[in-house]
């Protein structure tokens, strides 16, 4: 398998890849240091996650809470979410430092975003692997896809 110019096989070393999601809490510096601090490290990849959440939630999501949360999880995401602007701003410095970027989407309009930028990959997370719509519409890309399965079971995968 090959993520952008990187080889990724047992013939070759470990690809390590720097969780930044959703963790700068919505601010591009904070997203923009974890980069630097992940490719001081030593890590090639970043992934990050991709929120469009007018287009990933439904309005009922404004009413949920989680626990120990005083907001909906529609406002935390939605506080959380870098704009467009600002995620192409920390692609393009991830891969000015040789880095490898990449997300996960949570909806279809972010996986066209992340295509019409150019992603090498894409990352589904373990709460969307039985996403079927979803999985589909990303793998018509024709890009390789990281599924986390860490969420689920064998039965609820079916």
């Amino acid at each position: 398998m090959k993520i952008a110019h990187r080889d990724i096989s047992p013939a070759h070393p470990p690809l390590v890849v720097a969780e930044i999601g959703i963790n700068h809490g919505g601010s591009l510096d904070v997203a923009k240091g974890m980069v630097l601090a992940a490719h001081r490290a030593g890590c090639e990849m970043v992934k990050h996650q991709t929120h469009f959440v007018d287009d990933e939630m439904t309005d009922e999501a404004k009413q949920i809470f989680p626990p120990n949360a005083d907001k909906s999880i529609w406002d935390v995401m939605e506080e959380c979410a870098l704009s467009k602007d600002d995620e192409i701003s920390l692609k393009t410095y991830a891969e000015s430092l040789g880095m490898i970027y990449i997300s996960t989407p949570f909806s279809r309009a972010a996986a066209d975003f992340l295509n019409d930028i150019g992603v090498s990959a894409f990352k589904i997370g373990s709460g969307e692997c039985n996403h079927v719509p979803l999985i589909r519409h990303i793998a018509s890309f024709g890009k390789p896809i990281i599924m986390s399965t860490g969420m689920q079971t064998i039965d609820g995968m079916r």
